[in-house]
């Protein structure tokens, strides 16, 4: 299923593009899926750090002089410019086409939008596109303003006060606690050996953005962990597609690492089906 034209496949983990993505590990162990990095902890500093010596790492410091009204100011920036992306355009048709119940909004490793390196830019354009699908379903739920959980082991101080502004509350874990059949999940690029058997496990969003969910993982379970988990994953993943169709998002061109390899799945029920005169935006 291309980025262009065509409808989201009902219950198909596979035949998607996929953009190559490597594995970055957080200190405390999970794993995300990100474009282009190598991988890496968050780093507490030292020789090493001043001397630029690791590549990609995640350091401990957050930018100079940078508080949580600044953040705002950069997020609100890259909001005006995201209204004129075909992803925002697709995003606002494919919600605005269905009648949502949708309760809670849950975002899932994200990653840090005040940390001292330039992937930071990645995290606060994976927010816009949160906040723009939290918007739309403001507008076409019948229910009243959702409630916003945000969870990441690599949020600071000021990037929880930074959303604590944004109406969104974070927790330092059991997010998943927080999922229900009227859940919004978003979660940009947690790997699937997390992502499946740590939140999605015994859950039904009926919302759901972030990476490919298959139905076969064997070709990325190369290390001892993943091949552990691989069947229940496995399972998990039939499971999840079931009833479900999907979309891939269209491609993002203000920042090539931080949307591109999305997709979007929503559960087909009687209160959430698309008018049967339109097609589902691809």
């Amino acid at each position: 299923m291309g980025g262009e034209g065509g409808r989201g496949n009902r219950g198909r983990g596979r035949g998607t593009a996929r953009v190559k993505r490597r594995e970055v590990e957080s200190e405390n162990g999970w794993t995300v899926i990100t474009h282009g990095l190598a991988r890496v902890k968050i780093h507490d500093g030292g020789d090493a750090r001043r001397e630029g010596k690791i590549a990609g790492a995640m350091p401990s410091e957050v930018v100079r002089d940078l508080t949580a009204e600044k953040l705002m100011v950069e997020f609100k920036k890259l909001q005006e410019r995201w209204e004129d992306t075909s992803v925002a355009r697709q995003i606002k048709e494919l919600i605005s086409n269905k009648t949502w119940t949708v309760t809670e909004a849950i975002c899932i490793g994200i990653g840090s939008f005040s940390r001292d390196w330039e992937h930071r830019w990645r995290s606060i354009w994976q927010l816009v596109l949160f906040t723009s699908i939290i918007q739309h379903l403001n507008s076409s739920s019948s229910n009243k303003t959702l409630q916003v959980y945000a969870q990441d082991p690599a949020f600071t101080p000021i990037d929880i006060e930074f959303l604590h502004l944004l109406n969104i509350s974070t927790t330092p874990s059991g997010i998943e606690s927080h999922i229900t059949p009227k859940s919004f999940v978003y979660s940009p690029f947690v790997d699937w050996f997390i992502l499946l058997p740590m939140f999605l496990k015994g859950k039904d969003p009926v919302l759901y953005v972030g990476n490919e969910i298959l139905d076969d993982y064997g070709a990325y379970a190369r290390s001892g962990e993943k091949k552990e988990k691989l069947a229940e994953c496995n399972e998990l993943g039939k499971l999840f597609l079931d009833g479900r169709e999907s979309v891939k998002a269209k491609d993002f061109q203000l920042h090539a690492h931080a949307l591109n390899g999305m997709n979007i799945y929503w559960k087909v029920t009687t209160d959430n089906s698309e008018p049967s005169n339109e097609q589902a935006p691809s």
